[in-house]
Formats: structure tokens, sequence, C-alpha cells
């Protein structure tokens, strides 16, 4: 009997050391295609796309709650090195990035976004407003997965 009970016991652990966790949607590492910025400057209505008046080669990896991204643009005859990187949210379609630092700069700022993912492909609007509602005129990258 006490056979039967220990391989039950160790047939049930091995079961459920196979099940495996859910990971969160965005997991893995993303490719910036294309996206669409508005300076929040209220004297100023410069729009920023790319493709458009930008170039850009940004990717953006998500892992267990953590966020990094690097990548390079350029506008006009600026060129700029672009990363960062902090911690993450995500619950339904309201994402909120704390991020930690960016660039040389250290410092703590919750952004928080809507996110769609289909696919392959992940969208992120924002700034929403403590109502998750999206600005009269919202920022959106769009991503594909590399991995």
């Amino acid at each position: 009997m006490k056979k039967v009970i220990f391989s039950t016991l160790v047939i049930a652990l091995i079961i459920g050391g196979c099940v495996k966790e859910k990971k969160s949607p965005i997991e893995g590492m993303w490719k910036l295609t294309n996206g669409k910025w508005y300076n929040w400057n209220p004297n100023d209505t410069l729009t920023y796309q790319f493709p458009g008046n930008m170039a850009i080669y940004q990717i953006k990896i998500f892992s267990q709650g953590n966020i990094t991204f690097v990548g390079h643009y350029s506008l006009d005859t600026l060129t700029h090195d672009n990363y960062g990187g902090g911690t993450y949210t995500l619950k339904g379609d309201r994402y909120e990035e704390n991020l930690l630092y960016a660039g040389k700069a250290i410092f703590n700022r919750k952004i928080k976004m809507l996110l769609d993912v289909r696919n392959d492909t992940l969208i992120q609007k924002w700034p929403a407003d403590e109502n998750w509602k999206l600005a009269e005129k919202y920022s959106i990258e769009k991503y594909i997965r590399l991995k």
C-alpha cells in the first residue's frame, strides 16, 4: 500500500513539474517597424514618423516583468542612441512601464499605455490617463516579434 501511495505521489509530482508556467504574451524580443510620436510641448506641432522624417532601428525585450530597449535614430542631421530599461506590468490591454533609466539619465517615470498583441505584432499607444483613456494626440509604436 505504501508503494502505491509513494508511486502515485511521484507520478503527480512529475506531471505537476511538466506543466508550463503561463508566459505573458509580450515576453521576448521585438523590433520596431513603424511609429508616430507627438512632441508634448503645446507650442510645438511637430510630429515624428518612422518611416518618414526619422530613421530608427530599435529592439525591445520583455522578460519576467522587466523591460529593456536599445536602438539608434536619426532626424535630419541629428543622430542619437536610444536605450533604457525598467519594469512593467500588464493586465489585459493595460500596460504600465516604470522606466528606471533612459539614456544617461536615471529616473523613475511611469508611463501608462494601451497595448494590443495580434499574432507576432505588438502595438503600443500612449499616453493614457488614470482612467486608461488616450490623449487626443497619442503616440503609437508597432513592433514585430523576433524571438
